[in-house]
């Protein structure tokens, strides 16, 4: 039988700065009736948190309807979909949803402090028949192929003494996202960082919510073991919430990052429609 859909119990706020605007900001997250999805509220303006309303991504995601634009949705996303909350109202003050400690565990640790609410309605359940991939000529590519769990795997690899190879792999609503997956951190090489600032990003970065690299060390102790690839696949789960629906598959990416995984979670969103029309 198929999982019902679930929302919040009662609402709950979230207030820190955006790491790449810098900008304070507070997300509210409110419960939602059956089918509305997960979306945003700007400025008196909705958007969907859905793939096809993707603006741009460039170190994040971002969202966008006309000139209301939402940057770095994705921690949030995840731990939305980990806790099984389908349907949300996320009225956000500013222009990015707060970076907290880089993490998405205080998310999932407010959702579950207030509870999940099931619903009447099954979830929405996305079952494939074909596969789906993207790649590009540095050897980064992301592939969707049909399985019976929602199974995310991110294999990363950098020519860096403190990083090197690194695997994970994630079966969402069977493990424990809350410690395998949650308190991984967004992190940077420290040759990234000025880069970064010179373009006007990371402006809110900081030691207390990111993890910097150094050739050999990292800026602080480790919250998880492989932290680095276990934020990327936390990144992954992210961004494919974006087809607003559950996700039989398996999701395998490797040195990939948000285009990638956006593009890939596109093909499929375009297939659903295509599928939809047909019905």
């Amino acid at each position: 039988m198929s999982p019902s859909q679930g929302t919040l119990k009662e609402s709950i706020s979230f207030s820190g700065v955006g790491i790449h605007t810098g900008q304070a900001s507070t997300v509210k997250v409110l419960p939602a009736e059956e089918n509305f999805g997960r979306r945003f509220l700007s400025g008196g303006r909705e958007i969907p948190a859905r793939v096809d309303f993707v603006s741009r991504c460039d170190r994040s995601t971002v969202l966008g309807h006309g000139d209301t634009l939402v940057h770095t949705p994705e921690h949030l996303l995840a731990a939305l979909a980990a806790c099984g909350i389908d349907n949300a109202l996320i009225e956000i003050e500013g222009s990015e949803v707060p970076i907290l400690d880089g993490s998405a565990l205080e998310f999932c640790q407010g959702f579950l402090r207030v509870g999940v609410e099931t619903q009447s309605v099954q979830a929405r359940i996305i079952k494939l028949n074909r596969p789906y991939s993207v790649s590009q000529e540095n050897g980064a590519l992301v592939l969707v192929t049909p399985a019976a769990s929602s199974r995310f795997e991110y294999a990363l690899y950098y020519p860096h003494p403190m990083l090197g190879y690194q695997y994970v792999e994630h079966i969402l609503y069977r493990d424990d996202f809350l410690t395998e997956l949650a308190p991984a951190r967004t992190f940077a090489l420290w040759e990234e960082v000025k880069p970064l600032l010179e373009r006007g990003m990371a402006q809110g970065g900081h030691a207390d919510n990111c993890l910097i690299v150094f050739q050999d060390h990292f800026s602080s102790e480790l919250k998880v073991v492989s932290e680095p690839v276990r934020h990327k696949c936390l990144d992954l789960i992210g961004d494919f919430a974006l087809l607003d629906a559950r996700l039989e598959a398996r999701v395998q990416a490797v040195k990939a990052g948000h285009a990638l995984h956006v593009g890939c979670a596109k093909m499929v969103w375009e297939d659903m429609l295509v599928a939809h029309e047909r019905s």
